[in-house]
């Protein structure tokens, strides 16, 4: 996905999008940040900033998640996205309270990955269909009433 500068995992200095938790679902046309896209904002912090400042500003910014985000799907169920985060020791800080016990046991997550996949571009799919359906039957209810209005006043 191609987003702008101040949006771009590659720009240490971008500001996270995040906001697909389902109390924001009416933000119908927002893109958000995948696991893939935070591993590689991740890596552009610490080549600029340093591994320390990288690690703090990245959680500060992960824990704006919402717990019914993309968060749940890179952290349990994304392998490329578990295996980085163990390889640089953040892993653990990702889940917090009662979210440590369904922390994923070796590849069960895994098995997983393609139907979450499937439920997000569905997801994302519906978000642009639904307006466009809303406003169609809109349209045929407006045509519907005006046919019955021209039939009742020539009467």
């Amino acid at each position: 996905m191609a987003y702008s500068y101040e949006h771009s995992p590659s720009n240490a200095d971008a500001m996270p999008l995040y906001n697909d938790s389902i109390f924001k679902i009416w933000n119908w046309f927002d893109d958000v940040w995948g696991c893939s896209d935070w591993v590689t904002w991740h890596k552009s912090n610490v080549t600029k900033y340093g591994t320390a400042a990288a690690n703090d500003k990245f959680l500060h910014h992960w824990d704006n998640l919402a717990m019914a985000s993309s968060a749940i799907d890179c952290r349990t169920f994304n392998t490329a996205f578990r295996d980085y985060f163990k390889k640089v020791g953040l892993y653990d800080y990702l889940f917090s309270g009662i979210e440590k016990i369904m922390q994923p046991v070796g590849t069960a997550g895994d098995v997983l990955t393609n139907v979450t996949s499937g439920i997000s571009g569905t997801s994302k799919t519906l978000k642009v269909i639904m307006p466009i359906v809303l406003i169609v039957i809109v349209v045929f209810v407006i045509i519907y009433v005006s046919k019955g209005m021209k039939a009742i006043s020539k009467k």
